[in-house]
């Protein structure tokens, strides 16, 4: 597993692997170190450990963080071993033969008398064991506690993990059509049950409109399929254009389309693309702020986008 080595001198600053984390203001420089250490992690398909040295008080831990942001402390049994195995010893003398036993001398040849054996070497005497590790410090800090937690916090939004279930009852057909593409994705048809769903969208679009609920939901099922087949930019182009027509109609159901939005664009990986659709996100959050219709936990999420667009508009 790849390891990185992260030092957090001072509230403000960071770095891995001796590179300078720039990290945008008024940001937490440990959502930062996790979302640096994710990007690394989906870079090689797998999760990537870091030892953690943070504040002047030095805490220091391992942290392990997954592909799809997810992060823990590790117990130093966890850890990956790095330790190169010590080589084997030499081959010893080859075996004494039996007692008794003496090689067959060749015709017309007395045998020659046998050599007196060697003594025996004295056994080496058994290598120590090392010792064992000593447990690594709970970090004390509060600022510490937060880098094992951060990335909870930062994933508030709903995550695109539950399949989207119908607002209100469909007609026995859409229904038949919606429970066959839910049967392919619990098989993990993915690409089967995405097949059906663009198909489903289509065909509502042309009978009832692009706005009609059906067309909508859906929409909003693609959007979770493409999730599934891990392509987030499909996933957030769908789910920003549910949650743009339901924003633009002032649908009570808006607000949570958004943080769905939000959480399929949490996971691109094009710097340019998430600037471009992260500003759309705020521009909606706006205007559900403008009609006093912005819960405290959107808010926050908003902040937090806002944030992060912010710190990828200054490196795009």
């Amino acid at each position: 597993m790849t390891h990185f080595a992260v030092r957090i001198p001072g509230e403000g600053l960071a770095e891995i692997n001796g590179e300078l984390l720039v990290v945008a203001n008024g940001g937490s420089v440990h959502e930062a170190v996790l979302d640096r250490l994710q990007r690394h992690a989906q870079e090689r398909g797998a999760a990537v450990e870091a030892t953690v040295n943070d504040g002047p008080a030095g805490a220091h831990f391992v942290l392990q963080v997954a592909p799809d942001g997810s992060s823990r402390l590790l117990d130093p049994a966890e850890r990956t071993d790095t330790t190169v195995p010590a080589p084997e010893p030499p081959p010893g003398p080859a075996p004494e033969p039996p007692p008794g036993h003496a090689p067959e001398p060749p015709p017309g040849h007395a045998p020659a008398p046998a050599p007196e054996p060697p003594p025996a070497p004295a056994p080496a005497p058994a290598p120590e064991p090392p010792p064992a590790p000593a447990p690594a410090p709970t970090p004390v800090s509060a600022v510490a506690e937060a880098v094992a937690r951060a990335r909870a916090a930062a994933t508030a939004p709903p995550a695109l993990v539950p399949p989207p279930q119908p607002s209100r009852p469909l007609a026995p057909e859409l229904a038949d059509r919606v429970a066959h593409i839910n049967a392919l994705t619990a098989a993990g048809r993915i690409e089967e049950a995405s097949a059906e769903a663009t198909a489903l969208r289509e065909a509502l679009t042309r009978s009832a409109g692009t706005e009609h609920p059906d067309a909508l939901e859906a929409r909003a099922m693609e959007a979770y399929l493409a999730h599934l087949r891990g392509d987030h930019r499909e996933a957030t182009v769908l789910a920003l254009s549910v949650a743009r027509i339901l924003c633009g109609a002032a649908d009570p159901g808006a607000p949570a389309a958004i943080a769905r939005a939000a959480a399929a664009w949490q996971r691109l990986e094009d710097g340019r693309a998430a600037v471009i659709h992260g500003s759309e996100l705020l521009h909606m959050w706006n205007r559900l702020r403008g009609v006093g219709r912005l819960a405290p936990a959107d808010e926050r999420l908003a902040r937090r986008v806002r944030a992060q667009v912010e710190s990828l508009s200054a490196c795009v």
